[in-house]
C-alpha cells in the first residue's frame, strides 16, 4: 500500500520547508504553498540558487485571518499581518507573476540576513509561484536508492528535493510510471502526473544550512543518464481538488 509519508510546503518560496499534517490542494495547487516570494533590488526572483542561507529561515503562514511569521537562526522573529503596497511583475520560470511588495520590517530583516536588498512579495493569487508545475511527488524508495550509490558518501536527506508529497510503500521510481496518468490520494484529491522533475543546484545544498556540499544532479545522472536533465521524481497538476493528509492512501493507475 502506498501512503503519503510527509507533506512539505514553503509559504515563502525557497525558505525552509514546513510539514503540515493536512493541506488542501485546489485547482492551482496547495493553497499555502509558495504564497510569497523574494526579489532582489533589480526585481529578479531570489531563491536558494543565489542565497543558500535562505534554507535557515522558517516561515509560518495562516491565510485566515492572515498572518506571516519569519524566524531567523539568530532568534530574530518578524510576525504579523502582511500589508502590501506597490505592484510588481516577476519572471518565474518563464511566466510573468503579478504580486505586491510587502510593507514593514520584513524587508529590513531579510536584507540584513542576506547581505543585500531583499523585498518580500505576496503573489496576487495563490498557486502562481510554482516552478514548472504546482505539485511535486517523490518516493522515499527513490531517495534510498540514490543514497546507496557509491558516490553518495553521506546520508541523503529527502528535503534536498523539496517534494510536496513524499510517498512510502512503493518501489523506487514507481512515480515515473504514472507519467500521463492520474493518481487518487485520500478520499477526493486526484492528481494528473504530467512531467518528470528536473533537478537543479538547490539539491546540492544542505537542507538545514544551505551550504554547498554534494553534487546531487551528477549522482542522479550516473545511474539515470539523460541528456536533458537529472530527472528525479515527478510533477503533477490538480485534476480534482481535495484535501490530503499524512498517511492517506495513494492509488495509482494500475492499482
Amino acid at each position: 500500500m502506498i501512503n503519503v509519508e510527509v507533506i512539505h510546503i514553503a509559504p515563502v518560496k525557497s525558505l525552509a520547508l514546513v510539514n503540515p499534517q493536512l493541506v488542501y490542494a485546489g485547482a492551482a495547487g496547495i493553497v499555502e504553498d509558495r504564497r510569497f516570494y523574494l526579489i532582489d533590488q533589480r526585481g529578479v526572483l531570489l531563491t536558494q540558487r543565489q542565497s543558500g542561507s535562505l534554507a535557515q529561515v522558517m516561515a509560518e503562514y495562516k491565510p485566515d485571518p492572515e498572518s506571516l511569521k519569519l524566524s531567523f537562526p539568530d532568534g530574530t522573529v518578524v510576525e504579523g499581518p502582511v500589508e502590501t503596497g506597490e505592484p510588481v511583475v516577476t519572471q518565474i520560470w518563464g511566466r510573468q507573476v503579478i504580486g505586491h511588495q510587502a510593507r514593514g520590517d520584513w524587508n529590513k530583516v531579510l536584507s540584513r540576513f542576506c547581505g543585500q536588498p531583499v523585498i518580500l512579495v505576496k503573489s496576487r493569487q495563490p498557486g502562481e509561484c510554482f516552478d514548472e508545475f504546482p505539485i511535486s511527488i517523490l518516493s522515499s524508495a527513490s531517495v534510498e536508492m540514490l543514497g546507496q550509490r557509491p558516490e553518495v558518501v553521506s546520508v541523503l536527506d529527502h528535503r534536498r528535493f523539496r517534494p510536496n508529497l513524499l510517498l512510502s510503500g512503493c518501489p523506487a521510481h514507481q512515480e515515473d510510471s504514472w507519467l500521463g496518468k492520474s493518481v487518487k490520494i485520500g478520499d477526493g484529491l486526484v492528481l494528473r502526473v504530467v512531467a518528470p522533475d528536473p533537478r537543479c543546484a538547490i539539491t546540492t545544498l544542505d537542507p538545514d544550512t544551505g551550504t554547498l556540499d554534494f553534487d546531487v544532479p551528477s549522482a542522479i545522472r550516473n545511474y539515470r543518464p539523460n541528456p536533458r536533465a537529472a530527472y528525479f521524481g515527478v510533477y503533477a497538476v490538480v485534476e480534482q481538488p481535495g484535501s490530503v493528509s499524512v498517511g492517506d492512501v495513494v492509488v495509482g493507475p494500475a492499482d
